[in-house]
């Protein structure tokens, strides 16, 4: 039975008067809106967005395979060294690919480092273990001393390590090395190799377009879009809300 205008009573699913079915008309207009702003700007994501390569990669697959038979130049195999550091610091690498990639920069560090050195390095990353091992059970004393045993250790693998890889002592890459070597160099087999390469395209290889490349306020528009824009338009449609059910309730005769 179809209720007069003047009632005030309200159901989204069955609504009884003109009043309650312009109310719910209202409502999925604006619930639309809002599902459009979220998964249309997506899908417009997905249909725009093209594999792009950092540059960490595009560096490891120019020296790649003459890295791998054994025909590189030291400067290749400090680029090889390098691009693999710049994977090595990212926090979302699975433990699985962390150990192909330690095995690929612990491979090339020991082929650029001289034989003299190689021993006295191996040596560093042994005690960097036991110290990090030993600073899971340290007591409060024991805690800053080992911390300073660490930090020394340290400089000992970067002040051996660093000018034979090319890596700048004045960014991450200094610290991320000495944690991310093996005791010893371990030869790589064929398998570990496309391995390697595998992991360094999964972690290097990122889908952009023109909306997350355009920067809007100093932000990557799609970053501003969802993170700011979509709160800005949910207040909108609520303020749009509240002003037109006022309207209708005039329009209607509805009162509360």
């Amino acid at each position: 039975m179809e209720l007069p205008d003047k009632e005030y009573s309200f159901s989204l699913f069955k609504p009884v008067s003109r009043y309650g079915r312009a109310n719910r008309d209202l409502i999925i207009s604006l619930v639309l809106v809002w599902f459009v702003a979220i998964f249309g700007f997506q899908f417009l994501l997905l249909v725009l967005e093209k594999p792009t390569p950092e540059k960490a990669l595009v560096q490891f697959e120019s020296v790649y395979e003459n890295v791998k038979d054994g025909s590189a130049t030291i400067t290749e195999k400090q680029v090889f060294v390098n691009s693999m550091i710049s994977v090595a610091g990212k926090s979302s690498v699975k433990p699985e690919n962390r150990i192909i990639l330690e095995k690929g920069i612990t491979w090339g560090v020991y082929s650029l480092v001289p034989d003299s050195a190689g021993a006295l390095l191996s040596g560093y990353v042994d005690d960097l273990k036991s110290t990090r091992e030993k600073l899971t059970k340290a007591t409060d004393a024991e805690y800053i001393q080992l911390q300073a045993e660490l930090k020394k250790t340290k400089a000992s693998i970067n002040t051996l390590a660093n000018e034979t890889t090319g890596v700048d002592p004045t960014n991450l890459k200094e610290s991320i090395l000495p944690y991310s070597l093996n005791a010893g160099q371990a030869e790589m087999t064929p398998d570990e190799w496309n391995a390697l390469a595998g992991v360094m395209k999964r972690y290097l290889i990122h889908n952009q377009s023109v909306l997350t490349d355009t920067k809007f306020l100093g932000f990557p528009f799609h970053y501003f879009y969802t993170a700011e824009l979509l709160l800005f338009l949910f207040v909108g449609i609520s303020l749009f809300y509240s002003i037109r059910i006022n309207q209708l309730q005039k329009k209607y005769g509805v009162k509360e």
